[in-house]
Parts: C-alpha cells; sequence; structure tokens
C-alpha cells in the first residue's frame, strides 16, 4: 500500500512540473540536478488572453479558475499533440517550447489549431474569450535555475523575452511569428502577411515580424 501511495504521488506531482523536467530528473540519477543549464535552439510560443482582467473583474473567483482551466487544458492538448512542451503557465498566459529540425512549423500549426479550438470551445461556453500568440526561435538556455533548494527548470535568454513581446503585439485572435522563425519554416503551407517593425521593449531597433493568416 505505501508503494502504490508513494508511486500516486510521483504521477500526480510530475504534472506540476514539463516533460523536460523530467527527463532531466531522471537522466541526472542520485547525483540529482546542478544549477545552471545548456544552450538549445528551440521555438518559444507564448499565448495569453486578451482582456482577462476585464472578464475576471466581473466574476468570483471561483468563476474564474474553472473558466480559466477550461481554456488551459484545451490548449495543452493541443501543444502535447503537436510535439510542444508547456514550460510554465503565468497566470492566464501559457510559455511552451517546441524543439526538433521542425520546431517552427509545428510551432506555428499548434498556434493556428489553438485559435481554432478557443473558437470551438467559445461557441460551446457562449463566450468570446479571444488570445494572442507570439512565437520566436533562436538559441537559449535551458535548464534547472533557482537555488540548490527550490529549482525551476526553465528556458532564458533574450529569444524568450521577444515571444512575449511578439505575443503583446498580436491582437485578439492573432498570431505574431518573428523573422527568426520564419528562416526556420521548412514548409511554404503558411500565409504570411508581412507587417510593419515594431519597437519593442528592450531592442534598439525596431522588429521585423509577420502575421499567420
Amino acid at each position: 500500500n505505501a508503494m502504490i501511495k508513494g508511486l500516486q504521488e510521483r504521477l500526480h506531482l510530475t504534472k506540476f512540473v514539463s516533460d523536460e523536467a523530467i527527463s532531466a530528473v531522471k537522466q541526472a540519477g542520485l547525483g540529482g540536478l546542478d544549477l545552471g543549464g545548456e544552450r538549445r535552439i528551440v521555438t518559444i510560443m507564448e499565448t495569453d488572453i486578451r482582456g482577462f482582467t476585464s472578464i475576471s473583474e466581473k466574476m468570483e473567483p471561483e468563476e474564474v479558475v474553472n473558466l480559466l482551466n477550461r481554456y488551459l487544458n484545451k490548449q495543452t492538448e493541443v501543444i502535447k499533440n503537436h510535439g510542444g512542451d508547456i514550460d510554465k503557465f503565468i497566470g492566464d498566459a501559457v510559455l511552451a517550447v517546441f524543439m526538433g529540425d521542425e520546431m517552427a512549423d509545428n510551432a506555428v500549426s499548434c498556434a493556428i489549431n489553438i485559435q481554432i479550438e478557443i473558437n470551438n470551445l467559445n461557441q460551446k461556453l457562449g463566450g468570446n474569450t479571444m488570445f494572442g500568440i507570439g512565437i520566436n526561435s533562436g538559441p537559449v538556455v535551458m535548464g534547472p535555475m533557482g537555488s540548490k533548494d527550490r529549482m525551476d527548470y526553465t528556458v532564458i535568454g533574450d529569444n524568450v523575452n521577444l515571444a512575449a513581446r511578439l505575443c503583446d503585439v498580436a491582437g485578439p485572435g492573432e498570431i505574431v511569428i518573428s523573422e527568426n522563425t520564419k528562416k526556420y519554416l521548412s514548409q511554404k503551407k503558411f500565409n504570411l502577411i508581412t507587417q510593419d517593425p515594431v519597437q519593442l521593449k528592450g531592442k534598439e531597433k525596431p522588429v521585423n515580424n509577420y502575421r499567420v493568416e
């Protein structure tokens, strides 16, 4: 009974961390993880509900949590189906990581399907919740960050920040990708609309970006 209980607890705990974190722990063995990380080329996608503050202020806290979980659960399904790994939930935002040769294609396809599924969910719920999505690609540092007693396995770097900034640029129902992500796309099935370069916080020069139609 103790062994079964321990396995159940372990199963539940895995839901609180990313797949990459679980893999890293398994590979580390008895020695545990060291703080730091390694340089990786990835595609970062961030999604965010537009106007969530105004939506939530009209609802009870329990209703907000229930509604938010419905949308987060749907996004999680789509992200996993496209080979992505959820790095973290940030309030009503989702930060996901895609790796491999088709990382950019998978991320853009994922974003398109998220918008479709959110629209379907809105119809079921009788709502009109809209998401903005930003996608960027490039080198990051991936690994355990924090302290020796409390770590967070995550991605850090300017390319992560750029994905978040592009998410801010995206309007309701829009997907905005960077020049870097465009370069990593291997397929030509996506319809990209060139937008005016935008001045983003922390960037000296305006950033080229594209809207996915």
